[in-house]
């Protein structure tokens, strides 16, 4: 006796599976300058929505294995039981991974306790990437955080830098991104296309913090766009960019700058000062793929005595 197992809804789950692969919410950079230079930069995206689509998919595939028809095309191994019962021979089903079940865990809307935790990075990492590490004392100054609140299916994942001045948060951007595309498990990877975050995508800065200046470059995205498949002939970018604007049309890429003394002015016309000494700047996911650069811009303050 052979068995065929028929899915008429196959295709609509592959395309669900790849929008829900490259599919993000909004990308939130966090960074905290302390007055000796040093601080914090968490860069986080929300995943909620793409873990509830996934939960989803992962429900109508139950559902869908329960649709059996005979035929004579595909061959699975039958055992009979008691000369009267004709079943399938099932290898067992393999444990979760244990990340994954605290996410399903914290994500059920019956879970009502506040989640956020801090995972050290070279707690997790596999020894075939550990083994290639020539910096471990940055990756010691690298975070996982997760974080969902209270009786919620929203998620945050973010990595969290900290770092004693400007230049010790590049050279930690550049392990962190070395690894990562080093490491066949995609443990950093984003949500995002590309499938990481790449050095450009982590908000760095040059600073003074006597003269009371925070300078930011301009951030060439180009090469990213290029990955989303704007490289073609107007007909295909014209197809690609009707996509990308179904999928990430309402997404945001926003800088959170706490700045060491009373903020003066920022060269950004967009950026917002806010009261508390932070500057926020925003940009439509969107707009940065169709420009290809966010432009740079300089935050004055006057530091704090003492």
């Amino acid at each position: 006796m052979k068995i065929q197992i028929f899915n008429k809804y196959a295709g609509l789950l592959f395309a669900l599976a790849m929008f829900s692969l490259i599919s993000c919410g909004d990308l939130e950079q966090n960074l905290v300058i302390n007055p000796d230079g040093s601080g914090t930069l968490e860069t986080s995206m929300e995943l909620g929505e793409m873990m509830t689509m996934m939960k989803g998919m992962g429900d109508m595939g139950d559902m869908m294995n329960e649709d059996v028809t005979i035929s004579m095309d595909t061959e699975i191994e039958l055992k009979e039981i008691d000369s009267t019962t004709i079943v399938e021979e099932m290898e067992p089903e393999p444990p979760k991974d244990p990340m994954q079940v605290i996410m399903d865990r914290v994500t059920n809307p019956d879970y009502h306790q506040n989640f956020d935790t801090l995972i050290a990075i070279s707690s997790i990492m596999p020894d075939s990437v550990k083994a290639k590490q020539t910096r471990p004392d940055l990756l010691e100054k690298v975070n996982l955080r997760i974080q969902s609140p209270a009786s919620s299916s929203s998620l945050t994942m973010g990595i969290v830098m900290n770092f004693d001045d400007q230049v010790q948060l590049r050279e930690i951007i550049n392990e962190v991104s070395a690894m990562n595309g080093e490491s066949s498990s995609g443990m950093l990877s984003g949500a995002g296309p590309g499938g990481g975050l790449n050095p450009e995508s982590y908000l760095v800065f040059d600073a003074d913090m006597k003269a009371g200046w925070i300078r930011f470059d301009s951030i060439d995205y180009s090469g990213f766009a290029n990955n989303m498949g704007m490289a073609g002939d107007s007909s295909e970018q014209s197809e690609n960019l009707a996509m990308l604007e179904m999928m990430f049309g309402n997404s945001k890429i926003k800088s959170i700058i706490h700045v060491p003394g009373d903020v003066t002015s920022c060269t950004n016309d967009e950026a917002i000062l806010t009261k508390d000494n932070k500057v926020i700047v925003e940009y439509g996911f969107m707009d940065v793929i169709k420009k290809g650069k966010v432009p740079g811009y300089t935050i004055y303050f006057t530091p704090k005595k003492g």
